[in-house]
């Protein structure tokens, strides 16, 4: 049974714990879901953080326009840029897509991983995936540049390991 993409981002925030930091953040969990079969009917193209979906926009705004959801801010204290922070505002506990104990399990470790090293997780996948780049290694260190330094890079991959996502399992 198909499900309104609304109730999706509602099923991510609750699997997560009822609160996720940063946009990116939620973007590439959806993504990684969807790899692993969660089936939200969402589109992907490359952007400049990796795999995005513009119909997961149009879902977070209708998730907050039916109060499943809000979209709060906050302000780095380094530079003061702008994040948003969601929250979870469905009533009750049921999921309505994310019904697979397996999926939130891994929404719920998702969640709890640095935003850089999902993002190199998605675009790792994507660039090995989708794009096809035999040295999708060499590929990422050029387009995410100093994102790759201090073992992050190494974290991606063994994050997609841990989930069961290619291109890691390919160098495990």
């Amino acid at each position: 049974m198909k499900h309104e993409p609304e109730h999706y981002v509602a099923d991510i925030l609750g699997a997560a714990g009822g609160r996720l930091v940063s946009r990116i953040r939620l973007q590439k969990i959806a993504y990684l879901l969807d790899q692993l079969g969660a089936e939200s009917g969402f589109d992907y193209s490359y952007h400049h953080y990796g795999p995005y979906s513009r119909d997961l926009d149009s879902a977070i705004l209708d998730a907050e326009a039916f109060g499943l959801v809000s979209e709060e801010y906050g302000y780095r204290k380094s530079d003061g840029a702008r994040y948003s922070v969601f929250v979870h505002r469905a009533e009750g506990k049921e999921f309505f897509c994310l019904k697979d104990d397996r999926l939130r399990d891994v929404t719920k470790r998702l969640a709890t991983e640095n935003v850089t090293v999902l993002e190199l997780a998605a675009t790792a996948h994507w660039l090995a995936e989708f794009e096809k780049v035999d040295d999708w290694k060499a590929e990422i260190r050029r387009r995410k540049g100093s994102k790759n330094d201090n073992g992050r890079l190494e974290e991606a991959t063994k994050l997609l390991a841990e989930v069961g996502l290619l291109p890691a399992a390919e160098v495990v």
